[in-house]
């Protein structure tokens, strides 16, 4: 039987280990949310959330850099994707320990695909393509996106810029027609062809022509 999300939360919290129940933790005390000397609505964190944050602000003070503070992250980020510290900070841990992006490319696009209108993953998925020059699962990874909601605003902002930033102008035109031929009024392939035009062709008579057409 399905469970209903306090449910879910109560089942992930019975079998979750605590940052302050795990021994190789011990050496770190946690440091509390400061909501000031009299804030006027508390947030009713669950107790999960609150174990992670607080051992996060704690090892981000230390500016520790290391693999338990990199997975720390990974649960901060499954609590809350939309926290751009913690995006931020798992970008200096990565850099610092000279991790294999490969990996975090994939994971990257887990969380886009679970979170697609999420502004904080997309810029990460955007350092981690211009640190790595590798723009090869881009294009797929938008179309996957886009083929869910074909006004995506976040996948066609990506799109654009590994398009203009790598010159990968060739496929473009055809993909548009696919879209629009699924939907005249889809907005933003109708941008994304201005843009994909402006940038190429220019728009010269017979492109107009064409165009009007």
């Amino acid at each position: 039987m399905a469970l209903g999300s306090g449910e879910e939360n109560a089942a992930g919290e019975n079998s979750w280990v605590f940052y302050k129940d795990r021994p190789e933790w011990k050496d770190i005390t946690p440091m509390e949310q400061d909501d000031g000397p009299a804030p006027i609505v508390m947030i009713a964190y669950s107790k999960k959330f609150k174990d992670v944050y607080d051992y996060l602000r704690a090892i981000m003070r230390k500016d520790e850099r290391s693999e338990r503070a990199l997975e720390l992250t990974e649960d901060a980020i499954d609590l809350n994707p939309a926290n751009y510290s913690v995006w931020h900070y798992r970008r200096i841990i990565l850099k610092d320990l000279k991790k294999d992006l490969k990996d975090e490319i994939l994971y990257c696009g887990e969380i886009i695909q679970e979170h697609p209108k999420n502004y904080q993953v997309w810029h990460h998925r955007r350092v981690l393509v211009e640190w790595t020059r590798d723009n090869s699962h881009e294009l797929k990874l938008t179309e996957t996106v886009l083929d869910v909601d074909a006004k995506n605003y976040h996948a066609w902002q990506h799109r654009q810029w590994v398009v203009r930033e790598f010159g990968l102008w060739e496929s473009e035109l055809s993909l548009i027609d696919e879209l629009l031929q699924k939907d005249l009024r889809n907005n933003s392939a109708w941008n994304h062809r201005y843009f994909v035009i402006n940038h190429t062709t220019g728009f010269t008579d017979k492109v107009l022509e064409y165009e009007v057409k």
